[in-house]
């Protein structure tokens, strides 16, 4: 009977292990975990479950993203008809231009949200100052460069 009362434990500990933690900020700015995210909202994966159903709700979550950063590329302004048939050097340079703009701004988006996410996961957050002596962010200075991260994102994300 002991026996049997071990594996029941055993199992039901391995399955409920088994499922993902997400995280999530709703519109009024509070932040929810749970086991299932939320459609249409982007959502930070404490904890990446083993299932099907997760691969197709990554895949949903980098679709959602990639709308979002097209939606925010950078506009080619309209010409004018004697401007809109550059010869094609110039058309070259633009998109050249307009590739390396787009690469910018994704390096920074990424390094924005690495940032956000490594000041809202940890509660103790150190920096180097001039000297190369750490410091440690007291509570509010480290929500003001939440917040700061958070605008980073939106506007350049």
């Amino acid at each position: 009977m002991r026996i049997l009362l071990a594996l029941l434990i055993a199992v039901t500990a391995t399955t409920t292990q088994a499922d993902g933690i997400y995280k999530w900020v709703d519109e009024n700015g509070v932040v929810h975990f749970g086991e299932q995210p939320p459609g249409g909202t982007q959502v930070d994966v404490i904890k990446k479950p083993k299932s099907e159903r997760y691969k197709k709700w990554e895949a949903e979550q980098n679709a959602i993203a990639a709308r979002e950063a097209q939606k925010n590329a950078p506009q080619v302004p309209q010409q004018s008809k004697e401007e809109q048939l550059p010869d094609a050097e110039q058309q070259r340079q633009l998109e050249a231009r307009a590739k390396e703009e787009a690469a910018k701004r994704a390096e920074l988006c990424v390094a924005y949200q690495k940032n956000l996410k490594s000041l809202t996961t940890h509660a103790r957050v150190r920096e180097k100052d001039k000297d190369g002596n750490y410091r440690r962010l007291g509570e509010d200075e480290r929500q003001e460069r939440i917040t700061k991260a958070r605008e980073q994102i939106k506007k350049n994300c």
